[in-house]
């Protein structure tokens, strides 16, 4: 490899590794009160790690199972120049594709796997191919069982009663939520298929019972 495609290769490396210190946003809107909170970075290492854990235990798994992979680690590259948006957001999320569309383009242009690789997120945004599904239920998963894990650290004094309002909230409430954990799970439950619901059911046993 020449020297002008090693320092490609640095400089787009430089910037993913930006997301190992950018903590993500909706923990901060959930009060979660710990040392240390997780980074963007973290959540797709776990995302990824729940991916191979669940393609491991299907049954005759047809999932080309590095295309997932490759989808998970490269969705999030969005917020090195977006930032992490959360639903909760409204006007942010507006313009949320749109600016992720533009960021994606932007941090990939200089690297001769473009195309592949915003195929990739296009893919992944789109949510109509198997694999392009089963990332998304990964990715939303994750989430939850992140929130099980940090809820003895949550204050939930604190959260800003405009959440606790929030129609996404209620809704999981009057379903039977009864922690942040709940709140994602119950939510993102119509995305999921009969797997997704089961570990996500046995989770909630699981650190209730922890």
């Amino acid at each position: 490899m020449d020297e002008k495609n090693c320092l490609k290769v640095i400089k787009f490396h430089n910037l993913c590794c930006k997301l190992k210190k950018v903590i993500r946003t909706g923990w901060k809107v959930w009060h979660v009160e710990d040392d240390r909170v997780e980074s963007i970075a973290e959540h797709v290492f776990g995302t990824c790690m729940l991916a191979v854990g669940i393609m491991s235990e299907i049954e005759n798994c047809n999932l080309d199972e590095n295309k997932v992979i490759a989808m998970i680690a490269l969705h999030e590259t969005e917020e090195i120049l977006i930032g992490d948006i959360t639903p909760y957001e409204d006007e942010k999320m507006k313009t949320k594709k749109e600016l992720g569309k533009q960021a994606v383009e932007k941090l990939f242009s200089q690297l001769d796997g473009f195309e592949n690789f915003t195929g990739l997120i296009a893919e992944f945004e789109e949510c109509k191919t198997p694999e392009a599904k089963f990332a998304r239920m990964c990715d939303k998963l994750e989430a939850g069982l992140q929130a099980y894990m940090y809820e003895d650290k949550i204050n939930y004094s604190k959260i800003d009663k405009k959440i606790l309002n929030n129609e996404i909230i209620q809704n999981a409430i009057k379903n039977g939520a009864k922690c942040v954990g709940d709140y994602f799970t119950i939510n993102d439950s119509k995305l999921f298929d009969q797997t997704f619901k089961d570990i996500a059911k046995v989770a909630k046993k699981y650190y209730t019972n922890k």
